[in-house]
C-alpha cells in the first residue's frame, strides 16, 4: 500500500534538537575558553564539558586575568549574578543608605538589597538600624510605605496586628495569651542585618556575621571618603535624590565611573556646548585602594589652579562624586535588577553650614543638569551602557579589555585603568571564595 509513495526521513524530536543545539552551543564555548584560558590537564570532550558546565563555565569566566582581558559572560550571565548575590552582595559590606534620610527618632525608609526586604530606621534612643522588613509571626512586611515615621505609630503588622517600636522590640501582640507562658515578647522583636555601621554618614551593612570591621573593609580609601564627603565633623543636609533604572549590567557603572577614558568622546558635546576643547581642558589622577578606586580631576594641575573634583567607587556597589566648585557630594548606590538591568539610587548631599535654601536650589539645578538622570552627563552615560550591554550579547569569542596602564603600578594619568582594576580585583576576590 506504500508503493510509489517518497521515502522520507523520521522527524527529529524537538527535545533531541534542543540538545543538539545546545551541544554545539557548549563545544563553542569550550573552545573559545580553552583558547582565552587553557584549562590544565587533558583536554575534555564536549559531552564532558557539558556535564560539568552549570560551575565551571563560571569558574573559568571569573578567573581574573593578569593581562587585563575579562569575559564577557560575567555581563550577560544570569548564572554569575546569582553567585554575585551571594558571593559579594552578601559577604562584603554594602551601602544601605545615609544618615539622613532618617534624621529623626522613629524616621524610616525602606530599601531592599540583594533582593532582601530592609528597614533603614532611627531608633527611638537616636541610633540608626538596619533590620529585616519582615514580622517575626507570620513573615510579613511591616513597613509598607516607602517611608514614614514610627515614633508613635509603632510598625504595625497589617496581617495579625503584631507591633513593634522604632528600636526594633515587638511591644504588642493581639489575644498574646493564646501563645502561653514560653512566648516572651523580648525574644522576638525585628531581626537586625549581620552588621551595620556608619561611616561619614554613609550607612552600610553587611548579611556576614564574620565579615571584618568596616573600618578595615574601606581600607586606604577612608583617606579619600573623608575628602570627598567633608568628613570634618560638621553635619550634612539632603538637598536632593534620585531612582532610576539603566539598561546595563550592574557593574557597568563602576566601570564606566572609574573609565576617565570615555570622557572625551561619550561626553564631547556637552564640552562644546561650554566651549571646552575636550581634550586639554581634563587632567587628573586614577588610582586603585585596595578593592576601590579613585580618579581626582584637576589633581595633574599646579595647585594654583586647582580645583579638585573627585569620583570614587567603593566596592562593591557606591559611587561617590565630590563637586569641588559647588561644595557638593552625590552617592550613587547601584542595585542589580537583574543581568540586563540595574536601579541607581542618587542623594545629594552638602554641609549644613553652607545648606541656606537658595544655595541649595542652585545646587540642586546644577545637579540635575549634569548628573540628574536626564542631565547632560547622566544621559550620556546611561544611553552608552546600553549600547555596552548590547554589545556584550555578541557570542563572537572576544574578551573585553581593561588594561591601559597595566604596567604603570597602582597610580597613572585620569586615561588609563588603574581604578577599575581595583574593583576586579575585589570582585575576583569575593568570587572565587567557597
Amino acid at each position: 500500500m506504500f508503493a510509489g509513495l517518497p521515502m522520507m526521513k523520521p522527524a527529529v524530536p524537538k527535545s533531541v534538537r534542543h540538545w543538539k543545539q545546545a551541544a554545539r552551543k557548549w563545544s563553542k564555548r569550550l573552545r573559545r575558553w580553552q583558547a582565552l584560558t587553557p584549562l590544565p590537564g587533558k583536554k575534555r570532550s564536549p559531552w564532558q564539558f557539558w556535564e560539568e558546565q552549570a560551575m565551571k563555565t563560571i569558574d573559568e569566566a571569573i578567573r581574573l586575568r593578569p593581562d587585563g582581558f575579562t569575559d564577557r559572560s560575567i555581563y550577560t550571565d544570569p548564572a554569575v549574578l546569582e553567585q554575585e548575590i551571594e558571593k559579594i552582595f552578601k559577604k562584603a559590606w554594602v551601602l544601605i543608605g545615609h544618615e539622613t534620610e532618617v534624621p529623626e527618632p522613629g524616621d524610616y525608609v525602606r530599601k531592599t538589597i540583594a533582593g532582601q526586604p530592609l528597614i533603614q530606621v532611627r531608633g527611638n534612643d537616636g541610633k540608626v538600624r538596619v533590620v529585616y522588613n519582615t514580622c517575626r509571626h507570620r513573615a510579613s512586611l511591616v513597613a509598607i510605605e516607602e517611608e514614614g515615621n514610627c515614633a508613635k505609630t509603632n510598625f504595625v503588622c497589617p496581617y495579625h496586628g503584631f507591633e513593634y517600636s522604632a528600636d526594633g522590640d515587638l511591644v504588642k501582640v493581639p489575644v498574646a495569651d493564646g501563645y502561653g507562658e514560653w512566648f516572651k515578647n523580648e525574644e522576638f522583636g525585628l531581626v537586625e542585618l549581620a552588621q551595620f555601621d556608619t561611616f561619614n554618614g554613609m550607612v552600610f551593612g553587611s548579611f556576614n556575621p564574620d565579615a571584618q570591621p568596616l573600618v578595615d573593609y574601606l581600607s586606604s580609601a577612608k583617606e579619600f571618603i573623608d575628602y570627598a564627603t567633608k568628613g570634618d565633623g560638621e553635619d550634612l543636609v539632603l538637598v536632593d535624590s534620585y531612582k532610576y533604572d539603566i539598561a546595563g549590567n550592574w557593574k557597568l557603572l563602576i566601570d564606566n565611573t572609574m573609565d576617565g577614558y570615555h570622557v572625551p568622546y561619550v561626553h564631547g558635546s556637552m564640552f562644546e556646548q561650554f566651549g571646552i576643547s575636550a581634550e586639554e581642558g581634563i587632567s587628573g589622577i586614577a588610582r586603585t585602594l585596595g578593592f576601590h578606586g579613585s580618579i581626582d580631576w584637576d589633581e595633574g594641575r599646579p595647585m594654583a589652579e586647582r580645583n579638585v573634583n573627585r569620583y570614587m567607587a567603593i566596592f562593591p556597589n557606591i559611587t561617590v562624586h565630590y563637586n569641588a566648585s559647588g561644595d557638593m557630594f552625590a552617592i550613587r548606590q547601584i542595585e542589580p535588577l537583574n543581568v540586563d538591568n540595574m536601579q541607581v539610587t542618587m542623594w545629594l548631599l552638602a554641609p549644613k553650614s553652607t545648606a541656606s535654601r537658595e544655595m541649595n536650589e542652585r545646587r540642586a539645578a546644577a545637579f540635575t543638569i549634569t548628573w540628574g538622570p536626564g542631565g547632560l552627563f547622566g544621559a550620556d552615560d546611561a544611553r552608552q551602557l546600553e549600547w555596552v550591554q548590547l554589545g556584550m550579547k555578541a557570542d563572537c569569542g572576544a574578551p573585553v579589555l581593561a588594561a591601559r596602564g597595566l604596567e604603570t603600578g597602582d597610580e597613572d594619568d585620569w586615561e588609563n585603568e588603574q581604578s577599575m582594576r581595583g574593583f576586579r580585583a575585589g570582585w575576583n576576590h569575593y568570587m572565587n571564595q567557597d
